[in-house]
């Protein structure tokens, strides 16, 4: 049997992983082939080393609270590391003012007045939206579906959501409030009565509650490739269409068609739905609806001296009131461990409007507003920039319901996975890979 892996970024890379793992364990005879079209694998995982410290052009850490990430960074004998005690506060830019994000709050919303309270008295909100907010469990209604600002509004009041909740959503999912649904990009708040009785009910996160891989983010992608010496791995190799022969699919590349027993689709969503058009045009139709957001990151070398700006914190995020180009700025080695001398901080892009700008015209732009933000008395002594121009997938309302119709539409034989579907962060990935993989495997051994 065969097994073909389009796509050989972190999604791509945990199916063919968990797939080899569970032949071993089920003695079954398996060929496994990834084909990724780049000349790397890893995908958005993708690290630098310059000065001592890992320069991330991707994601930078994980969450702790999921446990796929950690267990698989473990099982394949990869070091953790933590995050300095000095990123433990992140900062809101208001008026040209950083203000720390306080206490109480997930995702910016409050767990109790203490929460609200604070927010108060970090001038995020004023006193008459910490009224509105704290109010919030006394209102009619519940959490309902629909897009996120209107539901957040409804529930904490404009100047709570605006202020607070509305920034952070932006700043993980790279899109306006607008156009994310609230129970995609919030669901452990999805049908309950009160936001902010729901945020109690949460356990309290882990303590780091990011981690990274040392040596950066990339070393797990590293690890991967390597753990997977004996299996077919083709680089520069991009997948075109997939059709039925009789009973086998058919992998089409520009080199000689692949055959094959089952297809784990580890693209992003538009490149899914073009493969997957001929074999599953329902299922395609409905990926094809998923819309992605574009970015670009932007690292500064900045001399210790020149920047007057206190960084006891990770960074800081940036709402779209503000006017700003860059959306949210981390302090890489207030945040890291690290053998730098100099300060290397991470600015990123997402505005539609912004992006449409040239490499030079948009790093001058950024570098200005983040000077301005960190009291720089020089200019950067180094600047570099990459574009992601599918970064992220825009979990618009009614994405899930989307995905359940597309799953359901698909061959046994085939699955999909990846950060289009049901998760953005590394570890949603991994478990999206590694539950793809056993779908498809056992669909073959039914």
């Amino acid at each position: 049997m065969r097994l073909v892996v389009v796509g050989g970024g972190i999604a791509g890379l945990s199916a063919a992983w968990e797939a080899r793992r569970l032949a071993t364990e089920r003695g079954l005879a398996l060929d496994i082939t990834v084909l990724e079209r780049d000349a790397r694998v890893g995908g958005k995982l993708m690290t630098e080393r310059a000065e001592g410290i890992a320069l991330e052009w991707g994601p930078d850490s994980f969450l702790a609270s999921k446990p796929a990430a950690r267990e698989l960074a473990e099982g394949l004998g990869l070091s953790l590391v933590r995050p300095l005690d000095s990123a433990r506060r992140a900062y809101l830019l208001q008026r040209g003012e950083l203000r720390p994000f306080p206490s109480g709050l997930v995702m910016g919303i409050p767990r109790g007045l203490a929460g609200i309270a604070g927010g108060v008295r970090s001038g995020m909100v004023s006193p008459r939206a910490g009224v509105r907010a704290a109010i919030e469990p006394l209102l009619p209604g519940g959490v309902v579906e629909g897009a996120a600002s209107e539901v957040l509004r409804r529930r904490l009041g404009c100047g709570w959501s605006a202020n607070l909740v509305e920034p952070v959503l932006e700043g993980v999912y790279g899109a306006t409030a607008a156009g994310l649904g609230m129970r995609e990009v919030l669901p452990a708040f999805a049908g309950h009565r009160s936001l902010v009785r729901a945020a109690r009910r949460l356990p309290s996160p882990p303590d780091p509650p990011f981690l990274s891989i040392v040596g950066g983010m990339g070393k797990l992608a590293d690890a991967l490739r390597a753990s997977m010496e004996k299996e077919d791995l083709r680089l520069r190799s991009a997948a075109v269409a997939v059709d039925r022969r009789d009973d086998h699919l058919i992998v089409h590349v520009e080199e000689e068609p692949i055959e094959a027993d089952a297809i784990v689709v580890a693209i992003p969503a538009p490149g899914a739905a073009q493969l997957l058009r001929s074999v599953a045009s329902r299922s395609a139709e409905e990926i094809d609806a998923i819309r992605f957001s574009s970015s670009a990151v932007i690292l500064f070398r900045y001399a210790e001296r020149s920047l007057e700006r206190a960084r006891n914190g990770s960074g800081y995020l940036v709402p779209r009131a503000e006017g700003l180009a860059h959306a949210a700025c981390t302090w890489v080695t207030s945040k890291w461990p690290h053998e730098a001398t100099d300060v290397w901080l991470r600015a990123i892009v997402t505005a539609p409007d912004r992006l449409r700008a040239d490499d030079a015209t948009l790093i001058a732009r950024v570098t200005d507003e983040v000077a301005a933000v960190m009291r720089a008395t020089a200019p950067p002594a180094e600047t570099r920039i990459h574009r992601w121009e599918q970064a992220l997938p825009i979990y618009s309302p009614g994405h899930l319901e989307l995905v359940d119709r597309a799953e359901l539409a698909l061959p046994a034989a085939i699955s999909v996975a990846g950060a289009s579907y049901r998760g953005l962060g590394v570890p949603d990935c991994i478990a999206s890979g590694r539950a793809a993989a056993r779908r498809v495997l056992d669909a073959l051994s039914a």
